[in-house]
């Protein structure tokens, strides 16, 4: 009778295990299928995100082209970002910056290492962002002076700290193509990069629109020549006296400068009249894209002479 009864008792304790295992497996099914929608849904998301910032851009495009007055200031639509735009299953949002005000550091020389107006241009924008004395200035310039020399046989004195690198790299011998390059460029660490990515570029041509340049540009354009031949003709105080009357008047030639008080026309030779102007000609385009919770946003570059793409990047 006690043999039974311990039988019974087994196989009843063997169901209670087989129950628990199958109930396990049951859960474990259950939560691995809702992992697998949720997945499945936030990929879905962010593919149609993607494709809304996408659109973004496109639309951005056409903004810039619909733009054909002659000069280009923030206070236009196209300065204006555009928030949480309903568009198919979500919303997209919209920013346009004009780059043109920023400096280009493609000219500080050129690909034989002959500095052009840009060196010393360059040299005053460090000195003034960077806060740094004139041999330090000089020293963050000749780095890029000698990273854009295109002839590899040639020795520079930055080629030894290179190769001193782990691992060790050679210097690009070209003109830069993206801003993270310059990470690269000996000097260049990343407080300093971060520091001067507001004010500086890669793209379009040298001159500058002064609708949009930031102060310290507009400030260090005066220095065309080298320092000890070139004479500040519109101090700091100036330059804030111009930046408060494009706020509420932008400049839509180039003759307006003069009426800014205090300015007249000396601004016709503090810079150089070919290396400024009124108009932005390449713009950088932040879309995002918002479905439900996915989202990806789109970096691009836009040249607005001829709608073009410059470069394109997906975060």
């Amino acid at each position: 009778m006690n043999s039974l009864r311990n039988q019974n008792g087994m196989a009843l304790l063997l169901v209670l295990i087989i129950v628990a295992l199958l109930s396990a497996l049951v859960i474990e099914f259950s939560f691995s299928t809702l992992v697998d929608l949720r997945a499945t849904e936030t990929f879905r998301d962010r593919t149609k995100a993607y494709y809304l910032a996408r659109g973004g851009v496109e639309a951005a495009r056409m903004i810039l082209q619909e733009d054909d007055n002659e000069f280009d200031h923030s206070s236009e639509f196209w300065g204006n970002p555009l928030v949480n735009i309903p568009a198919g299953d979500g919303d997209v949002s919209i920013t346009i910056a004009d780059l043109s005000g920023r400096f280009n550091l493609n000219y500080i020389a050129d690909d034989r290492g002959n500095p052009l107006p840009g060196y010393h241009r360059f040299v005053a924008l460090c000195k003034e962002i960077l806060k740094l004395d004139q041999f330090q200035a000089q020293e963050l310039a000749d780095s890029l002076v000698y990273w854009f020399i295109t002839d590899k046989t040639q020795t520079t004195p930055d080629d030894a700290y290179y190769d001193s690198l782990q691992p060790s790299y050679h210097r690009r011998g070209k003109k830069l193509t993206v801003l993270d390059e310059l990470r690269l460029v000996r000097g260049f660490d990343l407080q300093r990069f971060e520091k001067l990515i507001p004010y500086i570029r890669v793209v379009g041509e040298e001159q500058i629109n002064l609708n949009t340049a930031p102060a310290e540009v507009l400030y260090a354009w005066q220095f065309s020549a080298a320092e000890e031949n070139i004479e500040v003709l519109l101090d700091r105080q100036d330059i804030i006296a111009l930046v408060d009357y494009r706020q509420q008047s932008p400049f839509q030639i180039l003759s307006n400068l003069a009426q800014v008080e205090g300015i007249g026309n000396r601004w016709s030779a503090a810079w150089l009249r070919d290396s400024v102007g009124v108009t932005g000609s390449v713009y950088e385009v932040s879309s995002r894209g918002q479905v439900n919770q996915g989202s990806r946003y789109v970096k691009s570059i836009i040249s607005k002479e001829g709608d073009q793409l410059l470069s394109s990047k997906v975060e």
